[in-house]
């Protein structure tokens, strides 16, 4: 399974909640349609202050080293996954269904994902290849959950393969347990280029300017953790309970920079990981 996220700051003349209806609601509507995809989710920024979530005191407590001006790099984004690399790359091609007189006609517009990038960013977006660990499968009810997000850059001391081998290892199996969890995903940024091929040559994201910008949003972790929860009082209740004490050590050792953020989930496409039938599946 290729896992990609793409991170998206929101054009100025656009207000959060303007761009939230635009990305949710038009831009979706063609993402969903992209060639082969096997699962499309959108993450926006919630407009609750994760201080307000979550308590001022334990995001204190959990909190260190959150780099400056974070969030004025991003509004949301988005995940894509695909069986295969290639199949990410030929995503955006015409379509093959859409009504038309004869049956099933291509839509140019699925190849140019709505062709609203313009108006709706201020610049590409921040595209990367991600390693995901599945610590607990997320089951969704037919209702909004609280989605909490896990930013964190490694301890330098901590050798790379260590550092996911910790966090996937003795830190997800106690986190997982937390009472009222509903899913746990691990995500880990990769060296692998997904955004070569996927967006024109002439983008501005392949830019002097494009690139220092993102490579100043990178430097402000290394991997993602996804938890959801019915309530962000559990996850409140479970941090201040010692039985979950060992987490505040582990991540100690384990980052130099680790920070939260609540968004707000779209499931556009439902992620399957398994064998994709011989079918049209979306």
């Amino acid at each position: 399974m290729l896992k990609v996220f793409g991170f998206v700051k929101r054009h100025p003349r656009l207000t959060h909640d303007e761009y939230r209806a635009g990305h949710v609601g038009y831009h979706n509507s063609y993402g969903r349609r992209l060639n082969n995809i096997r699962g499309y989710v959108l993450n926006v920024a919630s407009n609750t202050p994760i201080t307000e979530s979550l308590g001022t005191d334990l995001v204190s407590q959990i909190t260190r080293g959150e780099p400056e001006g974070f969030d004025d790099q991003w509004d949301g984004w988005g995940q894509l996954m695909f069986d295969r690399i290639e199949d990410y790359l030929a995503a955006r091609t015409p379509s093959h269904d859409k009504p038309g007189q004869s049956g099933l006609e291509d839509d140019p517009m699925v190849a140019k994902v709505g062709d609203d990038f313009d108006y709706l960013y201020a610049g590409s977006p921040f595209q990367f290849h991600v390693d995901e660990h599945v610590a607990k499968p997320v089951v969704r009810p037919e209702r909004k959950l609280f989605k909490l997000v896990q930013f964190a850059r490694r301890h330098p001391d901590l050798p790379p393969e260590l550092f996911r081998a910790y966090w996937t290892g003795s830190y997800a199996s106690l986190a997982s347990t937390m009472p009222g969890l509903r899913g746990l995903v691990l995500n880990f940024k990769t060296d692998l280029d997904v955004m070569s091929g996927f967006f024109a040559e002439d983008a501005e994201g392949f830019t002097p300017e494009g690139i220092a910008r993102r490579e100043k949003f990178y430097t402000g972790f290394d991997a993602m953790a996804e938890y959801w929860f019915d309530q962000p009082e559990q996850f409140i209740s479970a941090r201040q309970n010692h039985g979950f004490a060992l987490l505040n050590e582990m991540e100690a050792e384990l980052f130099e920079r680790v920070f939260y953020r609540e968004v707000d989930e779209t499931v556009a496409v439902l992620p399957k990981r398994d064998t994709p039938p011989p079918f049209y599946h979306r």
